[in-house]
């Protein structure tokens, strides 16, 4: 059963927003996505955002920040949270800032994922060890970060 989402009135556009604010942390491209159709400004809705991310209340950097942090606390490595942030509308220099920071081990959480997908055991065949090498580029892993879990 699907709801029918209802038209929002101009004046109430900042409330909807904030609604939406309150549950988790939005990019301006996500919240145009979900309210563009169902307004009847565009010019409003892109007002309020405005005026929303000056109040500092809309932040796409906070919505990186928080976004990067709960992927890769979900086991999904670079590559793949720096696309998904691109598609949410993040611009390249935020998305490098956020993914790419000191803050975050790339290599722990990659021995992590690999350590909970696979039994680790050291007659390991060729075909095991491409299997997982698949699945960590699969979760977004880049190249150089897998090859440097498998030296010996």
């Amino acid at each position: 059963m699907a709801f029918k989402k209802t038209f929002i009135e101009d004046d109430r556009i900042r409330l909807k927003i904030l609604d939406l604010l309150s549950r988790r942390e939005h990019s301006q491209k996500e919240i145009i996505d979900k309210l563009k159709d169902r307004v009847g400004s565009k010019q409003k809705l892109f007002e309020e955002l405005n005026t929303l991310s000056e109040e500092n209340l809309q932040s796409d950097e906070r919505f990186a920040e928080s976004y990067t942090r709960s992927r890769s606390v979900k086991g999904f490595g670079p590559e793949k949270i720096s696309f998904e942030l691109k598609s949410k509308g993040i611009n390249e220099n935020l998305v490098d800032k956020m993914v790419y920071s000191d803050e975050i081990n790339w290599m722990e959480i990659i021995r992590l994922e690999y350590e909970k997908k696979f039994n680790i055991h050291n007659n390991f065949s060729d075909e095991d060890i491409n299997r997982a090498k698949k699945f960590l580029l699969q979760r977004g892993f880049n190249f150089e970060q897998i090859n440097k879990l498998f030296e010996k």
